[in-house]
């Protein structure tokens, strides 16, 4: 009997085992930093200057790259707001952008970054 037992007990341990090691592979990937390619991102408000190198995503947007950053609010495609820094649509003062120096020519979701741009955003007053 106690031959019996000793058989019984092996193979209900044997059992546990196959069975536990049946389950979903754990398989661990390697920490990757977020993004290897980076953008000078510069916000311009009266007086106060954000300049910053950001990291982004292969295939990003202007716009993504900022919401990413900063707290953005949007209407029909225009910036309206970043970090509460509203345009003042009484004053023509308004959101603009410039992509490695130059006024960009599209909308902010439909210009993609590429790594080392510098992008900057400034309000102006149109008169």
């Amino acid at each position: 009997m106690n031959k019996g037992f000793k058989t019984g007990f092996l193979v209900l341990v044997a059992m546990l085992l196959v069975a536990c090691s049946q389950g979903t592979k754990q398989t661990q990937t390697p920490s990757v930093p977020k993004s290897d390619h980076h953008v000078r991102l510069v916000v311009k408000e009266d007086t106060n200057t954000v300049d910053e190198k950001v990291s982004f995503e292969e295939g990003d947007t202007v716009l993504e790259v900022l919401k990413d950053n900063y707290e953005v609010k949007e209407k029909d495609g225009f910036i309206t707001s970043i970090d509460g820094i509203e345009q003042d649509m009484k004053a023509n003062k308004y959101w603009l952008f410039k992509v490695n120096g130059k006024m960009a020519d599209k909308g902010a979701d439909q210009i993609t970054v590429k790594d080392g741009d510098s992008i900057e955003f400034y309000q102006e007053v149109f008169n």
